[in-house]
Formats: C-alpha cells, structure tokens, sequence
C-alpha cells in the first residue's frame, strides 16, 4: 500500500528522531547547573536566528531569539531559567526525560516555535532537523567532556578569609557611620521645627 504525502513526511521525521537517538553516546555525564545555563545560552545564539523582512528598514534583517530570564525572589535581578528536568545531577543521566538530551530536546522546540511561529504542529522533521543539529553541535563542541564546567576556586587560606572578614567589616562600619550621621542632621532639623513651633516645650516632656 502506497503511503500519503502526509505519512511519508511523518516517516521522514521518525527517522530523524531516530538518528538524534543514535548520535548520542551510551552513557552521558551529568549535566550540572552551570554547564545547562551555558548551554542554552549558546545554543539560543547559534541557532535562535531568522530572517525577517523590516518594513521600517525596506530590507531583511536577522531577528535574534532571547533567553528566557525570571527575577529571584525578593531582588531585581535577573537570572538565566534553566529546568530542573535539564539536570541530571543522580540517577540515569541517558534519559530522554533529563539530562543533555532533554536539555537539546527542549531548547530546539523554543527555536522551532521562534522560527515557526504559525506552524501548530511541534513534532515534525523541521523540528527534528534542528534538533539533529544542536545534537551534533553538542558533541562536536566538547561539551560532553566538560568544557562547559566552572572551573574549580581554590579554598582561600586563613589570611585570605581574615582579609575578606576585616574588608567587609569596615564596609559595614562606613555604612552605619554615613547611616549615624545622617540621623543626627535629621534629629537637629526636627529639633529646630519644634522649638519654633513649641519654644517653651522641652522633648524630654513630650509625651507620644
């Protein structure tokens, strides 16, 4: 029986899988918090890009996908989100469902969407392609052998950790002294408001 056009393209796609699968090394390392927020930098900017006909300009300019970026708690900072499922700090780090290939898996749906943004099926070989791609630029990169990874601090010694505690304690004594001082400006002109409102009144005997 002769497949539809329909079919034939869906097969396309599940070979594509098939070989993003294979591309993979048996065993993958863990992937840390670090070496994640890296990668999805990087892969955002190797591959979040289209072109896109600017009518304010009258030519085709390259639009650039951004990060996805959330606000810490109780800050206004901005920090880079990277998903819990893209780590794989314990168990099967070979998983689909975490680790390196859920990390690739993922960001090249956000590149999908950014270059196809009317296009409702997600699943398909455009997508798979780019995933391909990012797989093999993955493993090409070396990130699998840790070029990503931070590089280890050294442990301060003791007179590094006393020069760290004597410097933050004179930031904290600067700033109590400019907080002192500016509270006795403030007690001296709420003085000078109050004895020529009350001249005969003495704080001592205001009762609040």
């Amino acid at each position: 029986m002769e497949l539809t056009l329909h079919q034939k393209i869906e097969s396309a796609g599940h070979k594509v899988y098939g070989s993003v699968n294979r591309m993979w090394p048996e065993k993958l390392p863990i992937l840390e918090k670090d070496e994640a927020e890296r990668a999805y930098k990087r892969l955002i900017a190797k591959f979040g890009k289209k072109k896109v006909w600017s009518e304010y300009s009258n030519k085709w300019i390259t639009e650039k996908k951004s990060v996805m970026r959330r606000r810490k708690r109780g800050t206004k900072t901005w920090k880079t989100r990277v998903r819990k499922c893209w780590l794989s700090l314990n168990g099967d780090t070979n998983s689909l469902s975490k680790g390196w290939r859920r990390l690739v898996h993922d960001v090249s749906h956000y590149v999908y969407y950014f270059r196809f943004p009317n296009n409702s099926q997600d699943h398909n070989i455009a997508q798979a392609k780019i995933e391909q791609e990012m797989a093999q630029f993955v493993i090409d990169s070396g990130w699998l052998d840790g070029k990503l990874k931070s590089k280890p601090k050294p442990k301060p010694t003791k007179d590094e950790k006393q020069t760290s505690k004597t410097k933050n304690l004179i930031k904290l004594i600067r700033s109590w002294e400019r907080k002192e001082t500016t509270a006795k400006t403030y007690i001296r002109k709420y003085r000078l408001k109050l004895k020529r409102l009350r001249p005969t009144m003495r704080l001592e005997d205001l009762i609040i």
